[in-house]
């Protein structure tokens, strides 16, 4: 099933932000309304979003219903993630699909909400991995203007378009209560691997946090198996928990052994969080993980791989449109979203 872009997010509508899984800490919820006015949007919190951990994870239901309150509103536009987490698997069993796939609402989240992106997905909607509320859009004391830029045809997008990469990056913790600014490094770009000699083709988007879609495999979930990742585009970012490489390298043996590798067109990988240090050590993380990744592909499938996405947990950030139909050129070294018809609510 082909997945549709819900309605942009206009300026002048309203978005609601709930917690799928964790609510944002203290002090970046101000923000984060803030930020969001600034996109010339009104902002409506869910009782989700201001309630402690231990409640969501005490109340699933509750989660779930704000999710579906949310897509049920003929008055909200789009559904903004306060955070990630570690819970949202619990909301899964409680959510209405024929419900969420009869309301058609643009859904930004990242890291635990891999969780209902697929779900999303599964139920024929594009969503989006990224521009939730904590980090995404209240991270530096001034967003960042490639940040800005991708949020903005995030919400406005349809199809979302060519994308490129940003100049700079980092991945320090932001600390809102200091707000200190963050050091920047040269991106360097994207890498690619096993590129030559491919012609461009077009494959909708599958994956989000190897963390959450390792707990996917685990379960043996029907959203992330073979045949919902069959003739896709497989897009995976890791976490601030920084995997050591053989951690990343198990997991992808697992995708090859479950036979996912061999049935994507290709894999595009985030630009990882590291575990700090100094420009080199950094560099030597990122260095280590892309080695890691393609030989282990290489073992099991011959397509092609891309690094250094802007996507994830580093920053800044591009909300990647999950389910929409992503064109790969390897030749020409581009990446582009192409057309699907967008729904009306």
């Amino acid at each position: 099933m082909d997945a549709v872009y819900p309605p942009p997010v206009e300026r002048g509508d309203t978005v609601a932000v709930v917690a799928p899984s964790h609510a944002a800490p203290q002090g970046a919820l101000s923000r984060g309304i803030e930020r969001l006015r600034s996109f010339d949007l009104s902002v409506e919190v869910f009782d989700t979003a201001t309630r402690t951990t231990e409640w969501l994870r005490a109340n699933p239901e509750a989660r779930a219903e704000d999710v579906h309150r949310a897509f049920e509103d003929d008055a909200i536009d789009g559904v903004i993630a306060a955070m990630g987490g570690n819970s949202e698997l619990q909301v899964l069993p409680h959510l209405d699909r024929d419900l969420l796939a009869a309301h058609p609402t643009r859904f930004y989240g990242a890291s635990d909400n891999t969780h209902l992106h697929l779900y999303l997905n599964d139920a024929g909607l594009v969503s989006f991995y990224g521009a939730q509320l904590f980090p995404d859009l209240v991270a530096d004391p001034t967003m960042h203007t490639y940040t800005r830029e991708h949020v903005t045809r995030a919400f406005r997008g349809t199809p979302f378009g060519p994308v490129a990469p940003a100049p700079e990056w980092t991945d320090e913790y932001y600390d809102i209560e200091s707000d200190m600014p963050r050091s920047w490094f040269e991106s360097g770009g994207w890498r690619w691997h096993a590129a030559a000699g491919r012609d461009p083709f077009t494959a909708p988007v599958i994956g989000g946090c190897l963390a959450m879609l390792e707990t996917q495999l685990l379960l043996d979930a029907a959203y992330f198996s073979r045949e919902a990742c069959e003739g896709r585009v497989l897009a995976v970012e890791t976490s601030g928990e920084t995997p050591e490489a053989a951690m990343v390298e198990r997991f992808v043996r697992a995708l090859g052994e479950r036979g996912i590798l061999e049935a994507i067109r290709a894999l595009v990988v985030g630009k990882p969080e590291t575990p700090g240090g100094s420009a080199e050590e950094r560099d030597r993380y990122r260095r280590r993980q892309r080695r890691t990744i393609a030989a282990t592909v290489d073992e099991y499938a011959d397509l092609p791989v891309v690094f250094d996405l802007d996507f994830g947990h580093a920053a800044p950030v591009l909300p990647l449109p999950m389910g929409a139909p992503m064109t790969i050129d390897p030749g020409a070294r581009t990446i582009r979203f192409t057309a699907t018809q967008p729904q009306s609510r």
